[in-house]
């Protein structure tokens, strides 16, 4: 299983990011680490972004910016698919995928 769906990560990800234990934090940033979106980011940037980060489920044909809008955060897809501008996107990774921080 990839490291981005395994229950110990999505379980710390739902910890409210100010309870969050220094175990979570670590699961947090190695999973965070392998995503192909955040791999460039160096290590004090990407634990800081771990202490903010959460998890967040949308369902279908749920509206999550509008065109012209001021974005106040940015996604990241762990499963599922996502439609912009009538383009479909999918999950990748480096191994094969794609959190709201």
């Amino acid at each position: 299983m990839d490291d981005y769906h395994d229950k110990r990560f999505i379980r710390a990800l739902r910890v409210p990011p100010p309870d969050r234990t220094q175990e979570e934090l670590d699961l947090i940033y190695g999973c965070l680490r392998g995503m192909e979106a955040l791999c460039w980011l160096r290590e004090p940037a990407l634990r800081a972004l771990c202490r903010s980060v959460r998890y967040q489920v949308h369902y279908a044909n749920d509206i999550l910016y509008c065109r012209g809008e001021l974005a106040t955060c940015w996604f990241i897809l762990l499963s599922g698919s996502v439609f912009i501008d009538g383009s479909m996107f999918l999950p990748r990774s480096r191994r094969r995928l794609w959190l709201n921080g």
